[in-house]
């Protein structure tokens, strides 16, 4: 893995860092690498720990220079199915504005069970900083914040601050304790991959609600008798559900985006995955790649920047009967197709995976069945994502019952997920129908 150095220059302003316990943070440089490859990848990283004097701090004991707040957030198992633990450092307000212009180093060193040790930093070039006059002279603590997907296990947590032009520093130790779920239905997904994988604070919009800076991939096998032809559909519409409200399209995708990338990483023993992602208000597949070996993430993006919310105008939408029929349309010709799709010889199992939100909001035209045409070895499972949250919403189980009568006489089995524990549950039981098929 190769170290990236982004330097991005920001006015700190503290209304912005309010939201920074949602997991974002001002990150004008930041890099991550695991301890102990080539020196070529980590002569920077190595550079500013050893600027810093880390490791002689490290001796020395713990040390307050400079006013901070260090906190350890629970970890919880995240919708990309990795147990993710957090560290915020708080800044108050009037140290900040007293070190304009000087560089300030965050430091982080991780070191896992087995001893191996994970380091990352953030480096503040601290140009302005424009307090918020509504506070007067009560200005809130400036937050930063790390994440990282961890494995179960006790950790030993060192966090470091340096500030370039008066010498002065911090060190404040802690201990992680990150605990197995109690019930784990996929207990092998997590083989393989490294205790500590540091998650980007430069890393946001669609690409932190994506992760594209994660390279751990989750171990999914999927063992069947029969060639499996696994097409995973998302639905990606930007109705007027969203019309103008970019924040509720990011909750939906924040949902969204984490599954069908873990949907992608099912591995069959033998077949194929496909991911397309469709736009019902517009009839059309709006992204899609076939036989994939690794989700392709910047076209996935640029068909949700070029299809956001308020793309389509509200006239347009109230002027006609909104109708999910598309979908089935895509299902009738991807069925269809599938005994000629790529993957290995012989006649394959289908299996189609949808996920979106609930659809009832839609018009559900009468239909007359499906013709099988020979093709009954066929599965729809339909994974609703509730990104409101609402708990025994009978019309959200109205919607599903109405997309499993327009889909008949395919099988259709409806889950409706509204947590990570849920979406994990889910996709181990998805899992073992398709390897009893």
């Amino acid at each position: 893995m190769i170290s990236q150095i982004f330097l991005v220059k920001s006015t700190i302003c503290p209304r912005i860092f309010s939201n920074l316990s949602k997991k974002s943070a001002l990150a004008v440089l930041a890099c991550a690498a695991l301890f102990g490859l080539l020196p070529a990848q980590q002569i920077s990283q190595q550079a500013l720990f050893a600027e810093a004097s880390f490791d002689r701090w490290q001796a020395e004991g713990q040390r307050e220079q400079v006013p901070w707040k260090v906190k350890l957030f629970p970890v919880t198992l995240s919708v990309h199915q990795r147990l993710e633990a957090g560290i915020e450092v708080h800044l108050p307000f009037q140290e900040i504005a007293a070190r304009r212009n000087h560089r300030i180093f965050l430091l982080l060193q991780v070191i896992d069970p087995s001893r191996r040790r994970y380091r990352t930093c953030q480096v503040l070039d601290l140009d302005q900083a424009a307090p918020d006059p509504a506070r007067g002279k009560r200005q809130p603590d400036v937050p930063f914040f790390w994440g990282m997907f961890v494995l179960p296990g006790n950790y030993d947590v060192e966090v470091g601050l340096y500030d370039q032009a008066t010498g002065e520093h911090n060190l404040e130790r802690h201990k992680l304790e990150v605990a197995p779920l109690d019930i784990d239905p996929l207990p092998s997904a997590w083989r393989e991959l490294p205790s500590v994988e540091f998650l980007s604070p430069a890393t946001g919009g669609l690409d932190g609600l994506y992760r594209s800076d994660v390279e751990g991939r989750l171990n999914l096998p999927l063992r069947t008798g029969r060639p499996l032809h696994l097409e995973i559909l998302a639905d990606m519409t930007a109705s007027e559900a969203f019309f103008s409200d970019t924040a509720g399209y990011e909750r939906y995708l924040a949902g969204i985006l984490p599954i069908v990338k873990v949907l992608s990483q099912i591995s069959p023993s033998k077949g194929s995955v496909s991911v397309a992602a469709l736009d019902l208000d517009r009839r059309r597949v709006t992204m899609e790649q076939p036989n994939l070996h690794e989700l392709r993430w910047p076209p996935w993006k640029e068909s949700l920047v070029s299809g956001g919310p308020g793309v389509v105008s509200m006239r347009s939408l109230m002027e006609r009967r909104r109708s999910p029929e598309f979908l089935r349309d895509e299902l009738v010709r991807r069925l269809k197709e599938a005994p000629d799709a790529p993957g290995p010889a012989g006649d394959p199992v289908v299996v189609f995976v949808v996920v979106g939100g609930p659809m009832d909001t839609y018009s559900f035209p009468d239909l007359s069945p499906i013709s099988l045409s020979g093709q009954a070895d066929c599965m729809v499972f339909y994974l609703q994502y509730d990104a409101k949250a609402k708990a025994n919403s009978k019309a959200a189980a109205g919607g599903s019952k109405n997309v499993e009568k327009m889909l008949r006489p395919l099988r259709v089995r409806t889950f409706t997920v509204r947590s990570a524990e849920s979406i994990r549950h889910t996709l181990a039981r998805v899992m073992e129908e398709i390897s009893r098929m």
